[in-house]
């Protein structure tokens, strides 16, 4: 014979609970690629050497113009 366990109403919903979590912990849904990207930089650490490159290159960059005196009054 093949025994079959009957749940409470609570025993359920416990477990429903319970599944519902673990599936939530392992994926997460994205509104858009870019808030995807947003969170993928951020627990994506840069390599060491690809962040010493970096630094380099922006090192290189030459600066930036000087506003004209207009900008400056006027704020743009």
């Amino acid at each position: 014979m093949k025994r079959e366990t009957k749940l409470t109403q609570q025993e359920q919903e416990q477990l429903a609970a319970a599944q519902q979590q673990s599936q939530s912990s392992s994926s997460q849904e994205f509104v858009s690629v870019e808030e995807m990207l947003r969170h993928d930089a951020l627990h994506t650490p840069v390599p060491p050497t690809i962040a010493h490159r970096l630094e380099e290159s922006v090192r290189q960059l030459p600066p930036p113009p000087a506003r004209g005196w207009w900008r400056r009054f006027f704020g743009g």
